[in-house]
């Protein structure tokens, strides 16, 4: 993978019709109540290599975004549950000096984990998922990171998106990521009615599935970019339309445009 960390952030509409399943797309969007989906999915290619650029240029720096050490990228994605990535900073490299490895996290107290998490909220959540963590792996996997899906998601409230992560950021394996900031992007710009729990949805991991590129680094970036745009322009409430790279092919911002 490249030495970036944000990956191969400059590619062309071209490239990514070699590498992105189209008619699968289309087929996909069509299924979750998109209009129009082959103008649709072609816009979106269109539009892609403009996101990553805005990636290389504005795209959020973190330590563990530097890193491919399937331990390092594994911790981060379980700090990051429902916290910001700032907050994480702040306690990331404190938590890997206290705890480098599945045996060291496999014998501390809930105490000791506890004080180092504190900062983040639901610390009785993260103690047990982080508890539950070391001790698997140390006894399960001989305190290595096992690399497989199903078994990073094995530890209580591990979840989907933690495992697809560690894989995709630190095994360089392209992996469909689905948070809110996820789905609230992809939804937007495709118009795709996504479900009230679209990290539940085998349908919106179908379609994301279809959009990344099978490139490893290209897969990287284009995960990272919709991250990123989805916490810094694309938020929940009061989105930074104007500001949006890939304004010009966003449902979204088009109707909005409309109304005004």
């Amino acid at each position: 993978m490249s030495e970036l960390p944000f990956g191969k952030t400059r590619t062309t509409p071209d490239e990514l019709r070699t590498q992105i399943d189209t008619a699968a797309a289309v087929r996909r969007a069509r299924e979750g109540g998109v209009s129009c989906p082959e103008q649709r999915i072609d816009r979106f290619i269109q539009i892609v290599p403009d996101l990553l650029e805005w990636l290389e240029n504005h795209g959020r720096e973190y330590p563990w975004r530097h890193s491919s050490d399937a331990w390092e990228v594994y911790i981060a994605e379980i700090l990051l549950q429902r916290t910001r990535g700032d907050a994480v900073a702040e306690v990331y490299s404190a938590f890997l000096d206290e705890f480098p490895d599945p045996d060291s996290l496999a014998n501390a107290t809930e105490e000791d984990i506890r004080q180092l998490v504190e900062p983040l909220g639901f610390v009785n959540h993260r103690t047990r998922t982080l508890k539950e963590v070391g001790k698997l792996f140390s006894a399960e996997f001989d305190g290595d990171v096992p690399d497989s899906v199903e078994e990073l998601k094995r530890p209580w409230r591990a979840g989907e998106y933690s495992a697809r992560a560690c894989q995709m950021f630190a095994r360089g394996k392209p992996m469909a990521l689905v948070d809110a900031n996820f789905a609230r992007v992809i939804g937007r710009v495709l118009g795709y009615e996504m479900p009230v729990q679209p990290h539940k949805s085998s349908a919106v991991y179908g379609l994301l599935e279809t959009l990344l590129p099978t490139s490893p680094e290209l897969a990287r970036a284009f995960n990272l970019a919709i991250l990123d745009l989805g916490a810094l322009i694309c938020t929940a409430e009061h989105p930074d339309c104007k500001s949006c790279p890939i304004n010009r092919g966003c449902v979204y911002y088009c109707t909005r445009m409309e109304d005004e």
